[in-house]
């Protein structure tokens, strides 16, 4: 009881001591602060860099050069023939040492590749295929945090419902109290009442350590101190979403991210095939220089001293080993392998649809039920603890109502948090953000009335 008491006492300092928080404060917070997002923000500034490189085979390529030269030559006096020349021409002819400066502009460009408009083409596709890994980051842990809140939030509604069991036990044993005391109960039935409420009290104290282990889990979501005071605003509401299977299925196909990115990287493994080709095929390069080269520095910018040439190349592969063709042949099979792994997502994106869809729908049929038995039960305890007064029930009938009450609030507590986190995924399955557009305003388990289940959410 004591301990139950300073959980208690803590969370309502937690909570007196905390800034509010919404959904889609929690939301913004996780995707500023989630490491990983910020690494497939990373992934698609570095796929960005391979598009810059893949231009750069399409752009001339221009060098400024330099250098410096000391140099002694002695090739003309180890001829084969220079012993018979005259003693004296020999004499003349003993190599000095001397410098040479050359400096000017290098230029190549490729003036025709069968790889590169692939190269350029799969470069792109990596740009958007990183575009679809931010995305996909996003809203992976947009769920997250939704699932974070909504359990947060799920376990302080349950630490409300046994809160309110315990008030109802204490009462019933006041009142069983009074009863022994007036000779119309026995002490078997206070005893009953007593068990019964510290019964009630240990469950409280679960609930409540659910409940913060449920905050640390939200703050772990946020990237924020585990022990983070939260006081979420936002309550557990049901909101329709209207869909077919059908539907759902269509979207989710179209609109995934993953389901995108596989449909990339398939593209990019064949534009691959067509780089890997173009190895074997003929290429025409253009390669340029000028500039001087000297003996000395003050002739350098002389027009005699200047130097320059122009050569356009043609390259024609004829055989390399049948290099090329083997790594055509492994480029061609890691495509066969992207599409595959293209058709493996569409199967589980279309598995995940319909399981999506079922909780869905079986979370708002069980709200719909769970909310006439929640009336029904207080209902019935009503009804009983006035039988009881009366001496027409006993203290085991009172205690049932009791515990019927509690269940029952607590099946349309988690048929919220179920429909809740249901429409999250389901819009998350489907390529949307899972946090919906226009929230729910805040509201308790019991604000908003649930509409008959029909064979959609």
């Amino acid at each position: 009881m004591k301990r139950a008491a300073v959980l208690a006492l803590a969370l309502t300092a937690t909570a007196a001591g905390a800034e509010p928080l919404s959904r889609a404060q929690a939301v913004r917070q996780a995707l500023e602060a989630n490491p990983e997002v910020r690494k497939s923000l990373a992934e698609s500034l570095r796929l960005q860099g391979l598009v810059t490189e893949a231009r750069a085979d399409a752009l001339p390529e221009l060098n400024v050069q330099g250098s410096g030269l000391r140099y002694r030559d002695p090739s003309l006096l180890n001829s084969s023939s220079f012993d018979a020349f005259p003693p004296e021409l020999r004499e003349s002819l003993r190599p000095v040492a001397a410098n040479l400066w050359d400096g000017g502009l290098t230029l190549r460009q490729t003036l025709w590749s069968f790889k590169l408009g692939h190269a350029l083409r799969a470069a792109r596709l990596g740009t958007t295929y990183g575009q679809e890994d931010v995305r996909r980051a996003r809203q992976a842990v947009a769920l997250d945090a939704l699932r974070a809140y909504d359990g947060y939030v799920l376990g302080l509604e349950k630490a409300r419902v046994a809160e309110k069991a315990v008030r109802q036990k204490e009462q019933h044993l006041e009142m069983a109290r009074t009863r022994r005391a007036a000779g119309v109960a026995t002490e078997l039935d206070v005893l009953r009442s007593q068990v019964d409420l510290e019964n009630q009290r240990v469950t409280l104290l679960k609930m409540q350590g659910e409940a913060e282990q449920a905050r640390g889990l939200l703050n772990a979501v946020m990237v924020r101190p585990i022990d983070a005071a939260v006081e979420p605003v936002d309550g557990l509401a049901y909101v329709p979403f209207e869909t077919t299977l059908e539907d759902a299925v269509r979207e989710a196909i179209a609109k995934r991210p993953e389901v995108v990115e596989a449909a990339l990287a398939e593209r990019i493994r064949g534009e691959l095939v067509g780089i890997e080709q173009g190895e074997g095929r003929p290429r025409l390069d253009l390669d340029g220089a000028w500039g001087w080269s000297v003996r000395r520095p003050s002739n350098f910018l002389e027009k005699d001293f200047a130097k320059w040439s122009l050569a356009v190349t043609l390259k024609v592969p004829v055989f390399d080993g049948l290099r090329t063709a083997g790594r055509v042949a492994q480029a061609r099979a890691e495509r066969d392998k992207a599409t595959q792994d293209r058709v493996a997502v569409e199967n589980r994106i279309r598995l995940e649809a319909k399981e999506s869809f079922d909780r869905l729908t079986v979370a708002a049929r069980i709200v719909e039920v769970a909310r006439l038995n929640v009336e029904q039960a207080r209902r019935a305890l009503e009804m009983t603890q006035a039988n009881y007064n009366h001496g027409a029930a006993t203290t085991l009938d009172v205690l049932d109502a009791q515990a019927a009450l509690t269940l029952a609030e607590s099946n349309l507590v988690e048929g919220l948090h179920a429909h809740s986190t249901a429409r999250a995924a389901l819009r998350y399955v489907m390529g949307r953000d899972p946090l919906d557009p226009d929230p729910p305003a805040p509201a308790s388990t019991s604000a908003a009335p649930i509409p008959a289940a029909s064979g959609q959410p």
